[in-house]
């Protein structure tokens, strides 16, 4: 009796990690979200560790090199701006608020996306005709003007553009979320709960989140390369986060009126949205594939 009581007090703790290991082998299979997922590794282990590296403060100039950009040398591993500042340190620091921002921003949106979605998919009526229609408003609005807009109103901080971001990028999260709340409000064990008294609340906290973690993990991550776009936008176009506090995208925008002498001071930048964008959609789909295996 007591090893047949051991082995049924062992067997749910395996049977619980089986689906992560299995999950786990089918996102080690995705080759490009392998890929995606090293390069945001290193793009974040960079952005934290190269400032304390760097020999130079993102806005030191060296005022021997004022007035021309510098090309590369051993100094000045990506040359120098026209203000006599290292292109390098520069890049490294905007990758901690444009990441920063992708990252933060991404985490409100699927917040307030997955409030509204859970409780329009939940009580469904009058409460999912007015929070839809609401999302439906937002999803007819053109966002790039809109944060033009609000930049242009409230000049924004690193802190005001991620409340910015990250409340204009969740409307298909909350799309998402409700679809699979509308599904999972009707199965056998949600109904089971509801019929012990549990309520709407605990019903959605407790019984059908947990099960609609997968999409809305896809969902988050996908929503970290639409922040990093979206604010890159914004600040290449001089709306956003500005100057002497660098982002790629004032990086970028400063180095395209030297574009034609100085490539060097552009081509990091771009690379770099390019890249991190890349990355994350690779690891996005490789989250998909391995949470929502199709056969």
């Amino acid at each position: 009796m007591v090893d047949l009581t051991t082995e049924t007090l062992e067997t749910p703790p395996q049977q619980s990690r089986r689906p992560l290991r299995q999950m786990a082998t089918r996102f080690a299979r995705h080759r490009l979200a392998l890929m995606g997922l090293v390069v945001l590794t290193l793009m974040t282990l960079i952005v934290i560790v190269g400032p304390w590296l760097s020999p130079y403060a993102y806005d030191q100039q060296d005022f021997a090199l004022i007035g021309m950009p510098g090309a590369p040398s051993a100094a000045h591993w990506l040359g120098t701006d026209e203000l006599g500042r290292d292109a390098m340190t520069r890049l490294i620091y905007g990758g901690r608020v444009s990441l920063g921002v992708g990252l933060l921003g991404a985490v409100i949106s699927t917040l307030v996306g997955t409030l509204i979605g859970s409780l329009a998919g939940f009580y469904r009526g009058v409460w999912d005709m007015l929070l839809m229609r609401f999302t439906d408003v937002m999803l007819s609005i053109p966002t790039l003007p809109l944060v033009l807009l609000l930049s242009t109103l409230f000049r924004p901080s690193p802190v005001l553009l991620v409340v910015i971001v990250g409340g204009l990028i969740w409307m298909g999260t909350a799309r998402l979320v409700r679809s699979q709340f509308l599904a999972l409000r009707e199965r056998e064990y949600v109904e089971a709960a509801r019929a012990l008294g549990a309520g709407g609340p605990r019903l959605i906290v407790r019984h059908i989140l947990p099960n609609a973690l997968g999409p809305i993990t896809v969902a988050a991550t996908l929503a970290v390369g639409s922040s990093i776009m979206l604010e890159s936008a914004l600040s290449f176009l001089g709306f956003g986060i500005l100057p002497p506090v660098p982002t790629w995208g004032n990086i970028l925008n400063s180095a395209s009126g030297w574009l034609a002498i100085a490539p060097w001071l552009a081509i990091p930048p771009g690379l770099c949205i390019f890249f991190t964008v890349l990355a994350v959609n690779f690891v996005g789909e490789g989250l998909r594939d391995a949470m929502e295996p199709r056969g």
